[in-house]
């Protein structure tokens, strides 16, 4: 069982083709080296080359230590590069285990944020379990927006294009490898990874039988004006110098949720297990005088409901993205930088909102633009229309996906402090309310028939949290203690397409200490299929059985 631990990037070489087919006959089956001979259209194989039993440790990345993994099996690594068009460069690996140890699986691992990264920890798990590994650099190299600063072909990769192209390519890697295809394509990833998978899903629905998206960023643009309405929110006009409320009072504020609405599920564990639920009132922290530490004044209320709210259009007042929920302010992050500090300003330049360049290079294409003139109507107008159509995976229509036999697990924590969970729910809602059925009830249970939503109390981005978030070795950080389809949920799909097992009610695991196989459970909860949610009906409360999955309060 490996850790999974996401950093550092592969950048992929100065290489520019197109996407094209194999030409048989170039490499014969398990002759890695021979790979660099295949001649693909408008694909160019950069290296390929076997790699012995042992460690794997990941290519430096600036000063930061590279992390190694052991227990890697043999495997033959192939990296490529693909152009769909003239300035397209997209960059990707496969790892291909030994014929003999093939699962007869391809697996590609989502990427996160605007970066390169590949998650190596992802491709040795792939590897580890004898699935085919595929990842890509998303069609540039580092996590600066300024990739697509004059360049709307890297726009368009990052956005739409970049995991289909590689999943193209290295199906036709795989056959050259092993003399047949995969017999199961699966895709996993959270963040970007989750927009990517419902990409996919909505725009390629040949390329994968079953998708894990996560905490999935696919309403992007929307996402956007999240992060610019936070930093105005919390800002006096024109002032970029001070917050209204300092990054210190969101633990504090996030304390007070806990203590308010933790009970609810019937045990107090500090998870908030239905923020929809949860009554609490911001205005209950208001400072009866002098501010304190542990106190809001009437403008950091004010703040804070805003925030709550969600971003409007100024002149129909129509809701642009749901607001963030309660028990997500101050989860995860850093000291410094807790929950949603790391993006309501950016942490390296905390006098401009996070993100901006999205709109300052993306968008308006002015290296001036001033985030206080935005309007919030007219600009939000011009967003939607040049970005939404190149970067937004908000379709619900996923029909063709689901009529080739397509399986779709999403999943998103409730304290997520990067997107609202609300918005998860909202997308899969639109996926129900097309589904077969005379009301709601009959389009839900017509939906869960290829598509399901896990809502994880007490996760926050991806994975972490106090809850019981562990619950995946296919996705970020999240290795559970046993490995089967109850309590992982990769294996979950893994069932589902291959036997046709609809995955129900999973396991999710709070670690005292170590994770995976070796770590030390604390308390376990059943982690529910959307809309029901888990609640104590006697028992043990560190033990999963002890908790029902009942019906959930709905927004």
């Amino acid at each position: 069982m490996v850790r999974l631990k996401l950093r550092s990037a592969w950048v992929c070489p100065a290489i520019a083709t197109a996407i094209g087919v194999l030409s048989p006959g170039v490499a014969h089956a398990a002759d890695c080296a021979a790979l660099t001979g295949l001649k693909l259209e408008n694909i160019v194989i950069t290296a390929a080359s076997p790699v012995e039993a042992g460690s794997f440790t990941e290519p430096q990345r600036g000063t930061q230590a590279p992390d190694s993994y052991q227990g890697v099996p043999a495997f033959c690594r192939v990296a490529g590069v693909a152009s769909p068009e003239p300035g397209s460069r997209i960059g990707f690996e496969v790892w291909l285990p030994a014929p003999a140890a093939w699962s007869e699986r391809l697996h590609m691992a989502g990427n996160g944020g605007y970066g390169s990264n590949l998650y190596w920890a992802q491709l040795v798990a792939r590897v580890q379990r004898g699935d085919v590994g595929v990842a890509t650099d998303t069609g540039h190299s580092g996590g600066a927006l300024t990739f697509g600063r004059d360049n709307p072909v890297a726009i368009v990769d990052w956005g739409n294009r970049a995991a289909h192209a590689s999943v193209v390519a290295a199906k036709q890697v795989v056959k050259a490898y092993y003399g047949r295809s995969q017999r199961w394509s699966y895709f996993s990833g959270s963040s970007t990874g989750g927009h990517q998978g419902l990409m996919l899903a909505q725009r390629y629905p040949e390329d994968f039988d079953g998708i894990i998206a996560g905490a999935p960023g696919n309403n992007r643009t929307a996402l956007n004006f999240q992060f610019l309405w936070n930093y105005l929110s919390n800002h006096r006009r024109g002032d970029d110098s001070a917050q209204i409320v300092p990054n210190s009072k969101l633990p504090v504020i996030r304390r007070a949720v806990v203590a308010a609405c933790d009970a609810g599920d019937g045990v107090t564990d500090s998870v908030v297990t239905e923020p929809l639920k949860c009554g609490f009132d911001i205005g209950s922290l208001a400072c009866p005088g002098a501010e304190t530490p542990d106190c809001l004044t009437g403008e950091q209320v004010a703040t804070m409901r805003a925030i709550y709210r969600g971003p409007r259009n100024a002149r129909t007042g129509e809701q642009l993205y749901p607001g963030l929920t309660l028990g997500s302010e101050g989860m995860g992050g850093d000291a410094a930088n807790p929950g949603w500090a790391d993006f309501w300003a950016n942490p390296d330049k905390p006098d401009e909102p996070q993100r901006a360049d999205f709109f300052r290079y993306w968008v308006f294409k002015d290296a001036n633009w001033n985030w206080w003139n935005f309007d919030w109507d007219k600009d939000v107008d011009t967003v939607q229309r040049v970005m939404a159509p190149v970067i937004n995976a908000t379709d619900p229509d996923i029909s063709a996906f689901r009529a080739r036999g397509g399986k779709l697990i999403m999943f998103m924590g409730w304290d997520d402090p990067v997107g609202s969970s609300v918005e998860a729910i909202r997308y899969y809602d639109g996926v129900v309310a097309r589904g077969k059925g005379a009301d709601e009830t009959a389009k839900l249970s017509d939906t869960q028939g290829f598509a399901r939503l896990y809502m994880i109390p007490g996760m926050g981005h991806t994975a972490g949290g106090p809850g019981a978030t562990h619950m995946s070795t296919a996705t970020r950080d999240s290795a559970p203690p046993i490995e089967d389809a109850r309590h992982d949920m990769g294996l979950a799909l893994y069932d589902w397409v291959e036997k046709g097992t609809a995955p129900g009610d999973l396991i999710g695991t709070h670690f005292a200490s170590g994770t995976g196989a070796t770590g030390t459970v604390a308390f376990q909860r059943p982690i529910c299929v959307y809309p029901t949610v888990a609640r104590y009906a006697g028992g043990d409360p560190d033990a999963a059985e002890s908790f029902r999955c009942e019906q959930a309060a709905r927004r």
